[in-house]
């Protein structure tokens, strides 16, 4: 190993093997120079992956087709790293938000995952669940990980077309989870539907301040302790089903014909 590779990985840890591999896929041989400004110029291999095409098309001995590789994997390699953080926050509306949507940024299918935090809301393991038996599987998973608060986030690819609300079937499991989770003594932070930059965060709407919102719009303030997640929740089940009764008598003619 020269001396310069053993610089490169002092600089990057393991990371820099992920580089040389990369290089050495690409051009079809070791390039242990070309590794070597870059990591200079961009001063890490997250900067690199962050740096437009234009900019890496100034390093000596780079070729479009390889700047072209490294600007479109940027978001797997962004995604790769959230899912990597050890310690990670997440303590508002806005924190999820965010983390669904780089966590989130490659799917097309639906998709649930539970991430599990610690006292001082660090994130410290992230899981997903399988298609059947998820609240067994959940409680199987906030068991054994020893979770003192999870959020729930849910890819939901036809959240811009359909209502607002969660299914009836996605209520009632969200239900019996509140009501699982009060009893071990877990704090439900939240849960969050996501989708293109949009997302529908429960938390909000049991406020009554419903509807899909731009991850840019969500709130700051940090959250607050939910106390009775259960009933809250079906509260305001209960209250979005009579506003949406009454909404419907509305737009429903004398002769009982529904313009909906």
């Amino acid at each position: 190993m020269s001396a310069r590779t053993k610089q490169l990985i002092e600089i990057e840890d393991s990371d820099i093997g992920i580089l040389l591999f990369c290089l050495k896929a690409l051009y079809g041989h070791d390039n242990e120079q070309l590794a070597w400004r870059l990591i200079e110029r961009f001063g890490s291999v997250s900067g690199i992956f962050s740096a437009v095409h234009e900019e890496l098309m100034t390093i000596e001995g780079m070729t479009d087709r390889v700047a072209t590789f490294f600007t479109v994997m940027r978001p797997l390699q962004q995604q790769a790293q959230l899912r990597a953080v050890k310690g990670l926050t997440l303590t508002s509306e806005r924190d999820v938000a965010e983390y669904a949507a780089v966590y989130f940024m490659t799917e097309s299918i639906p998709t649930d995952a539970v991430v599990c935090l610690d006292k001082k809301y660090r994130v410290y393991h992230v899981e997903r669940l399988g298609k059947d038996e998820r609240i067994r599987e959940l409680i199987s998973l906030a068991c054994r990980r020893d979770a003192q608060k999870i959020v729930l986030i849910r890819y939901e690819p036809q959240l811009l077309q359909k209502s607002v609300l969660p299914s009836k079937d996605t209520q009632k499991t969200l239900i019996k989870i509140a009501n699982i989770m009060s009893t071990l003594g877990i704090e439900i932070m939240d849960y969050v539907e996501y989708c293109k930059s949009c997302f529908f965060s429960l938390r909000r709407a049991i406020t009554g301040d419903m509807g899909v919102y731009h991850v840019y719009d969500a709130k700051e303030d940090k959250y607050a302790r939910w106390e009775n997640a259960p009933q809250d929740i079906e509260k305001h089940y209960a209250a979005s089903v009579a506003h949406a009764i009454v909404k419907n008598i509305k737009k429903t003619d004398i002769t009982g014909n529904s313009d909906l």
